[in-house]
């Protein structure tokens, strides 16, 4: 079994970024997105026209200046490697009780088709996530393993973008 990582949320925090479970890279760090091919830095970097340094340190504190935090659909699963057609017997985190505790994130942003499909699994019809003023957004995915909607880098920060800006 895998065991996902830690939220990275503050009183700040406006949006959500749920991936479907760090890929053996990131759970070896400790880090979210530290796969030096996965994408993530570089369309928030290009997202908000501002450069994202390569510490981890740097990279938080970018995340909390656009009140940005990170999580996991999925807690944990069986999963050989990283690719998220891996996964088997997952297990959810309780996103309906982060969203009770920092009620101030007001959008959810699904990073890939697997934590999307999770999420609304899960998630979906839960009365935190279908309020009127809460926008979930199905984003695409930032792994640069190629997916059933392949989408060009120019595309995903387009996307991205959309997402983000509004809400800060």
């Amino acid at each position: 079994m895998k065991n996902g990582l830690e939220t990275i949320v503050d009183d700040g925090s406006r949006i959500l970024i749920l991936g479907s479970l760090p890929g053996d890279t990131s759970l070896a760090a400790g880090r979210y997105y530290a796969h030096p091919r996965n994408r993530f830095w570089p369309i928030l970097s290009r997202a908000y026209d501002e450069p994202i340094e390569a510490d981890y340190r740097s990279r938080l504190l970018f995340l909390r200046r656009h009140r940005i935090a990170l999580w996991d659909v999925l807690k944990a699963a069986e999963r050989r490697g990283s690719l998220d057609s891996n996964i088997r017997s997952p297990v959810v985190n309780d996103l309906a009780a982060l969203i009770r505790n920092h009620g101030q994130i007001r959008a959810v942003g699904l990073n890939g088709a697997k934590a999307g499909s999770y999420f609304s699994r899960h998630w979906g019809q839960h009365s935190v996530f279908s309020s009127n003023d809460m926008r979930i957004c199905r984003l695409p995915s930032s792994s640069s393993v190629p997916g059933r909607h392949v989408k060009s880098f120019e595309e995903k920060v387009q996307a991205w973008r959309e997402f983000l800006n509004p809400v800060t």
